[in-house]
């Protein structure tokens, strides 16, 4: 046995220990705000929007140019959004596919008739908000089957919510156009 190994477990403990320091808080807060909003999964439909748009943002997550959206912000810290997704030990691309999306219908942000996606700073999941044409299906999907192109935009502009980036400021509008500019 190599005297390095070791060494590479405890760096292996300390980082679990690290993820579990930087992200507790996180979860905790989490918990609480799923105990007031009931997980739902997304119907069929709305799924297969997401999951469309969750791809269409991964690739477009690859180019260095969209990554750059991930210090053009930071969270209320300082810290950029890349700082945020380091301890994760994944790409961007790799992240924003695995953010769980779920049905917003109970969620108190969804209640806005303008919403589309909600989440809270910092947690998972981003919620779909309801109300599309026929009322089955979400105003996302409705979004995501006119303009593919700005329903990445909108699944990265949420990413960055989770990964810490609060709102007002910057506006909605401002990480969204952010997100436009860096990721055409």
């Amino acid at each position: 046995m190599s005297p390095r190994r070791p060494c590479l477990r405890l760096s292996s403990a300390l980082a679990s220990l690290a993820l579990l320091t930087v992200f507790g808080a996180a979860a905790g807060a989490a918990d609480a705000h799923r105990t007031k909003v009931a997980r739902k999964p997304l119907n069929d439909h709305d799924n297969a929007a997401v999951d469309r748009a969750k791809a269409g943002a991964a690739l477009r997550l690859h180019d260095p140019d969209c990554l750059k959206v991930l210090t053009d912000f930071t969270d209320d810290r300082g810290r950029t959004l890349e700082d945020r997704l380091e301890p994760w030990g994944m790409s961007a691309a790799d992240y924003v596919l695995s953010i769980p999306f779920i049905d917003g219908a109970a969620a108190p942000p969804c209640k806005k008739s303008r919403v589309q996606l909600a989440t809270v700073p910092g947690m998972f999941p981003v919620f779909v908000c309801p109300g599309g044409v026929s009322h089955l299906n979400s105003r996302f999907s409705s979004v995501q089957a006119r303009e593919p192109a700005v329903a990445e935009y909108m699944v990265i502009h949420e990413m960055l919510h989770t990964l810490g980036l609060g709102e007002n400021p910057p506006s909605t509008f401002e990480i969204t156009d952010q997100v436009r500019e860096r990721c055409r």
